[in-house]
């Protein structure tokens, strides 16, 4: 529960990776490591198979064990395997202090905003709203979310980012539980954002980053660029028990405004761009060959 809740403030000891179940597979895959962190100076990269932590295998099943072998004291060693493609890769790591600060913004081209961050973690909505304002102070006149690499986060940080651009009471999605049982998530306050949207997604755009793309996208608010999502349509909730220990069950499934499925599915994009099969890493990819960058950049022009 501790290292839990250490997960969702951002701030853990470990080796700076974002992780998902690759059912398919059966493994534990890398969705992206966390900008600076020892995982991303070694050269982790996101679609990586993790096969063993210190000798020891891991199945899908086993990817809470596997994190929390991860995690360790700080200064500490971890040695990683990992499987890329066909080729498999050894790294020793040494563990540090990761303190999560994923809003980063920039002007770029014909005063339009960029914005991007890795995950939604306690505070995000706050962070990404400070840095929006001091965007526009800039004089941005339309605005690129780059959710590309996202893992997702807290469900009611995504929430409060929409709620930022959309109209009041326009719908961010439904919550429908196995009976059928259905909530409906609304904006609550006037828009802070009127211009132009455009957001960035890819293959590892996953839950709550889902959440705040199909919102957008559902409501006319937002153009989508790059390549369908992960297709994480469940929300978990964490139940704190009495001696300090957590449950964390999967409670509902949620639906774009539309209604629209996304668990197994995933959004498609307005504007289906592929990045160049030169392109090794995407989180290091320059701007000049970043396709779906240029593409969001035209349209927000």
């Amino acid at each position: 529960m501790k290292d839990y809740l250490e997960d969702a403030t951002g701030n853990f000891v470990g080796i700076g990776i974002y992780m998902v179940k690759n059912t398919e597979a059966d493994k534990i895959m890398v969705l992206s490591p966390i900008k600076g962190g020892p995982a991303e100076k070694a050269g982790i990269l996101p679609g990586d198979l993790i096969i063993s932590v210190n000798g020891e295998q891991y199945s899908a099943e086993d990817m809470t064990t596997a994190s929390s072998k991860i995690k360790g004291e700080e200064g500490s060693k971890v040695e990683i395997e990992i499987l890329r493609g066909t080729e498999t890769k050894k790294y020793e790591l040494t563990r540090e202090h990761i303190k999560v600060n994923p809003v980063e913004g920039k002007v770029i081209q014909n005063n339009i905003g960029y914005i991007e961050f890795s995950s939604f973690d306690e505070g995000t909505a706050e962070d990404f709203k400070n840095k929006y304002q001091e965007l526009e102070k800039q004089g941005i006149k339309s605005l690129i979310i780059d959710l590309r690499n996202n893992g997702g986060g807290i469900v009611d940080e995504a929430l409060k980012i929409a709620d930022f651009i959309l109209e009041k009471d326009q719908v961010i999605l439904y919550e429908v539980d196995k009976n059928n049982k259905e909530e409906v998530e609304k904006s609550k306050n006037e828009p802070i954002i009127k211009m132009p949207v455009v957001i960035l997604t890819n293959k590892n755009t996953a839950s709550s980053s889902e959440i705040l793309a199909g919102a957008l996208k559902d409501n006319g608010k937002a153009k989508i660029v790059g390549t369908t999502t992960f297709g994480k349509g469940v929300i978990q909730k964490l139940m704190q028990l009495i001696d300090g220990s957590g449950l964390k069950i999967t409670s509902e499934e949620y639906l774009t405004p539309n209604r629209t499925k996304i668990n197994k599915i995933g959004i498609e994009p307005d504007e289906k761009v592929e990045l160049p099969e030169t392109v090794t890493n995407v989180l290091n990819v320059k701007e000049a060959e970043d396709t779906q960058l240029q593409k969001a950049i035209e349209l927000a022009k």
